[in-house]
């Protein structure tokens, strides 16, 4: 059995060393006429390839590369050049039969290239060790899928299995161009619900650690990591709220916090942030951003709200009369009639004047002029008139020695409400209403027989002291 077990691992190793021979083969192990004809066609495909004339080059590249795919065994340029050749016919053609022919050929060089550096047929330049042939390695299905995701369409399933490869073989070389669509596919499929949270999590950490690590100690191409790493967490911004906790949250914020901890808007936004992604608010940052947030609500709602109040009076005059600090209230009606052009404004907070004057306060010679100016201001309003009928009813118990002349007020009422429907019609119901309701107070006959004032002129007693005139 141990025989036949060794004979079958030499057999596989006999196979894949052939298979690996084959897709690996350079110049250096041709005979003299087949080495020289494969540099000959070396030197002359590359120079198409310089001038990016790749349907010249494709014959000669064919035939040099059929001879000898790693070149001298130094460089990968025929499975490189043989890429970009076959992306030209690729990007050109418009038969989609076509177009999958050279897609797979894409594929097939990019791989073939792997194995040839995997099994050292090709040498990486100043390596003394494994740990560069698996960066090349990385490299290498770093740019495959950059390809397979930019140019050739492939699933992302494929995509996201060379990205996987290239971050485990390159580590911290990892290029900076997988991670634009390393992270868009990560969010794709973890909003398709192809991906778990550990997974987009776990690509998300290791694709900023890998950016961190360049961005300190990579001199020459730290900006272009540090420009990578922002575009990609913009992206996975679109998902941080669903994969990641309060911890992470808090490790990123706290930073721009602590830069700002003045500022209004980022106290506001981090507080709620940690809020919204589960901290326990007996967290200590928690508790400190609360605080501060609070105090800064409770100074910018009374800074805002004295403001408010300032630009308008009406607003506070209503406040004062609800509280029941009526003078308050009149003092800020006219502080707004004295800042209002619009008539018919002005005549609006003076019939609130009169109702307060009136109803609140029991000052009907006041409440009277108020209404009198509110009508000046609106000729076509009767509301004021119907206020100022309402004082007069109200006063008519105690308006005289007599129920004739408590009657003469009533009569002045009536002649309010009347005039008030004859001016506004809109509010004619509400007159008549008022007048069947008090007619019946009017002066009695027996008292206009018995006094002969059908007819007649009387002033109204009291503070009313208008004329009336008597009618049956």
């Amino acid at each position: 059995m141990k025989k036949l077990i060794s004979g079958i691992f030499i057999l596989t190793f006999v196979i894949s060393s052939s298979y690996l021979f084959g897709q690996c083969e350079n110049w250096t192990a041709l005979d003299a006429g087949n080495k020289d004809e494969a540099e000959n066609l070396h030197v002359t495909y590359r120079d198409y390839i310089k001038t990016k004339n790749y349907d010249e080059a494709f014959s000669s590249w064919l035939q040099v590369f059929d001879l000898a795919p790693a070149a001298d065994g130094n460089r990968d340029w025929h499975f490189k050049d043989g890429i970009a050749i076959y992306k030209h016919k690729f990007e050109k053609e418009s038969d989609a039969n076509k177009k999958k022919e050279y897609k797979d050929k894409i594929l097939e060089l990019y791989d073939q290239c792997i194995k040839c550096y995997e099994a050292k047929a090709i040498k990486v330049a100043n390596c003394a060790g494994e740990n560069c042939i698996k960066e090349k390695m990385g490299h290498l299905y770093g740019e495959k899928a950059f390809d397979m995701y930019y140019t050739l369409n492939t699933p992302y399933s494929q995509t996201l299995a060379a990205l996987d490869r290239s971050t485990r073989f390159a580590g911290d070389n990892t290029l900076y161009t997988t991670f634009a669509p390393y992270a868009n596919i990560v969010v794709y499929e973890f909003q398709k619900e192809g991906m778990s949270k550990e997974q987009a999590r776990n690509i998300h950490t290791k694709l900023n650690e890998i950016a961190e690590h360049n961005i300190e100690s990579n001199e020459k191409y730290s900006d272009y990591y540090k420009q990578a790493q922002e575009a990609m967490n913009a992206k996975f911004r679109d998902i941080e709220d669903e994969i990641f906790d309060c911890d992470y949250f808090q490790k990123k914020l706290e930073p721009e916090y602590r830069e700002n901890e003045d500022n209004p808007e980022i106290v506001k936004y981090v507080y709620n942030k940690l809020l919204q992604q589960g901290c326990d608010k007996d967290n200590p940052l928690l508790v400190e951003l609360q605080g501060k947030w609070e105090k800064y609500a409770a100074e910018e709602n009374a800074k805002r709200q004295a403001e408010f109040e300032a630009n308008n009076p009406a607003f506070v005059a209503k406040k004062l009369y609800d509280d029941g600090d009526f003078e308050g209230a009149i003092a800020k009606y006219e502080e707004t009639i004295a800042d209002e052009s619009d008539p018919a404004i002005q005549a609006e907070y003076h019939f609130r004047i009169a109702s307060i004057k009136f109803r609140k306060m029991d000052q009907y010679s006041a409440a009277r002029q108020s209404a009198r100016t509110a009508a000046q201001l609106r000729p076509d309003w009767g509301r004021p008139f119907i206020l100022i009928g309402e004082m007069y009813a109200q006063s008519s118990s105690s308006c005289g020695d007599n129920p004739f002349e408590r009657g003469l007020a009533v009569i002045a009422a009536l002649n309010k409400w009347s005039q008030a429907k004859s001016v506004d019609p809109s509010i004619a119901e509400d007159a008549n209403d008022l007048i069947n309701r008090y007619s019946k107070y009017k002066p009695q006959k027996e008292d206009v027989f018995m006094r002969k004032a059908n007819g007649k002129t009387f002033t109204v007693p009291c503070w009313i002291g208008e004329s009336v005139k008597v009618t049956l």
